[in-house]
């Protein structure tokens, strides 16, 4: 079976002055449609580092990024992200940093359309009464919950998850 996802020999390696941080070198990975994966491994070992690539949101020295046929080149609303921590534009509420991404990837569909999107994806994670609050006004978990209905809500072909419910209570975690 073909790789929906595959990285080759993915490299990062960052200067110092010591001479050459090699943080990743020469990782491999081929993963099918619908296939759920998981790094694990001591802290600074490199995951982030990959899940960042992957993301486009750091540089590859070396190798590439495989997805759905196409090399990847930069971050793409194909890739939905959940970092450790929010990551919300505290001027703006719960619906309008997760209408964000959906204008830009949904531009061509009607207003309300993009809004039902909104609103599904923030009742889905149980924030459908904190919707029209400002990030000051939400817990750290129901921030990331904003983040998380933010990656769902872009329908991404693959999701990138960063450790995304260490912020969450054990009841909304489960």
């Amino acid at each position: 079976m073909s790789a929906y996802c595959e990285l080759f020999n993915l490299t990062k390696i960052y200067p110092s002055p010591k001479g050459p941080a090699i943080i990743v070198k020469d990782f491999n990975l081929r993963l099918t449609e619908g296939e759920f994966v998981t790094l694990i491994g001591h802290s600074g070992c490199g995951k982030s580092t990959v899940l960042s690539m992957v993301a486009g949101l750091n540089g590859i020295t070396d190798g590439g990024i495989i997805l759905a046929g196409r090399e990847l080149a930069g971050p793409g609303p194909d890739r939905g992200v959940v970092f450790q921590s929010p990551s919300l534009l505290p001027w703006l509420t719960a619906f309008e940093n997760v209408m964000l991404g959906i204008n830009q990837v949904f531009f061509t569909a009607p207003k309300h359309e993009r809004e039902q999107i909104a609103e599904y994806y923030l009742s889905v994670v149980g924030l459908a009464d904190a919707m029209h609050k400002r990030p000051a006004e939400l817990s750290q978990g129901m921030r990331q919950r904003v983040g998380i209905a933010r990656a769902f809500a872009l329908k991404p072909k693959m999701l990138l998850l960063d450790e995304p419910f260490g912020m969450l209570d054990s009841l909304t975690r489960y």
